[in-house]
């Protein structure tokens, strides 16, 4: 049995347990988790008995042949996916499970005033409750991917003129050449290039700001390797740090050191989130962490298990998680240290190599 059917006999499994009767799969992601299907368009009705049906439009008639395996068959729509979901299924009996995460509210009633004999029932979680444990195949793409994104940075760190101060945006476009050109399909998200005391916004956009001498420098960047994600931060410094800089990245070393000791299988997500938030509590950060320490990533960069201090997820074998706690300073700088880390039957494995010391440019 493929790995797609083996994940489609797990999702019946969890259908069956819910005393759902079929299953309605309308998220990109999930769709190609299931079905193998790339396109941006497209549909999966999973029946309680007999064959899946994936339903798309003239656009992909020929790009399903060549995606999507035996097992499951195709509907080519005319007049929109609903149209062709109510082809494909008349009035089934029974409840019909859908992804609350992703059906939007006019599609929810589309669906319902094409099919009114149908009963939709909302679940949370229903198909990225099973994403977040991979199986060998996933985790070779996640493997993949991550090393496509360390060989783009170390290239790009040996080939731009750091003396010339480039700007945020000019590093941010030679990574994401770089990216693409050592294999990435599309980025999984915008590079994050952030210089100076913009190295304290998290999630800052790249911009004409320079890379000057003793200017932090915060670099968040992955690569998508047949669908699957990797996600990394690294910070540098043009030339020598100062002692603050020093201090702050020593400390957000230990904390994600911390957060890595505390992931293993049976693991609460919330605890690797307080093994980093009290590494830095010790020293007085705390205040200056304001984002969760990690999240998982397979074929959404931002998938579950979700380590925050909210979180009431367990770590499984299988799972796939950043570890990236920050301290931003407001005015001054930031530094984050990400790392993509997996959950194995014997304890876990740190799947980033690149080196985590402060990098001078």
């Amino acid at each position: 049995m493929s790995a797609r059917g083996a994940r489609r006999l797990r999702l019946a499994a969890a259908t069956r347990a819910a005393e759902h009767r079929s299953v309605l799969v309308t998220a990109r992601t999930s769709v190609r988790y299931l079905s193998g299907f790339t396109g941006s368009a497209g549909a999966l009705w999973i029946p309680v008995a007999g064959s899946p049906t994936l339903v798309t439009d003239s656009r992909y008639e020929e790009q399903v042949r060549l995606e999507v395996g035996d097992h499951i068959l195709t509907h080519i729509g005319r007049e929109g996916w609903v149209r062709g979901v109510a082809d494909v299924t008349g009035d089934a009996p029974g409840p019909t499970v859908f992804e609350a995460e992703d059906l939007t509210v006019a599609d929810y009633d589309a669906l319902r005033e094409t099919l009114p004999g149908m009963v939709f029932v909302s679940r949370r979680d229903l198909i990225r409750a099973l994403r977040q444990v991979k199986d060998r195949q996933e985790l070779d793409a996640i493997e993949r991917a991550v090393a496509v994104a360390e060989s783009a940075f170390d290239r790009v760190l040996a080939g731009i003129d750091w003396a010339g101060a480039p700007s945020e945006r000019q590093v941010a476009t030679a990574l994401e050449t770089e990216l693409r050109r050592g294999g990435s399909e599309p980025l999984p998200f915008d590079p994050i290039v952030a210089a100076g005391e913009r190295s304290a916004l998290p999630h800052a956009t790249p911009s004409d700001r320079l890379v000057e001498p003793g200017d932090l420098l915060l670099i968040d960047f992955g690569a998508s390797v047949d669908g699957y994600c990797s996600d990394i931060t690294r910070t540098c410094v043009r030339g020598t740090p100062e002692p603050w800089q020093t201090n702050i990245h020593e400390r957000v070393l230990g904390a994600r050191q911390r957060a890595r000791e505390a992931i293993g299988p049976g693991a609460a997500a919330r605890a690797v989130d307080a093994a980093a938030r009290d590494s830095l509590t010790r020293h007085d950060l705390d205040t200056f962490f304001g984002h969760s320490t990690g999240h998982g990533i397979g074929l959404d960069v931002h998938e579950g298990p979700s380590l925050s201090s909210r979180s009431e997820d367990i770590l499984l074998a299988g799972n796939v998680v950043t570890v990236e706690p920050g301290v931003y300073l407001p005015g001054r700088g930031g530094v984050r240290i990400e790392d993509d880390v997996l959950v194995e039957e014997d304890g876990s494995r740190t799947l980033t190599h690149l080196p985590r010391a402060l990098v001078e440019l």
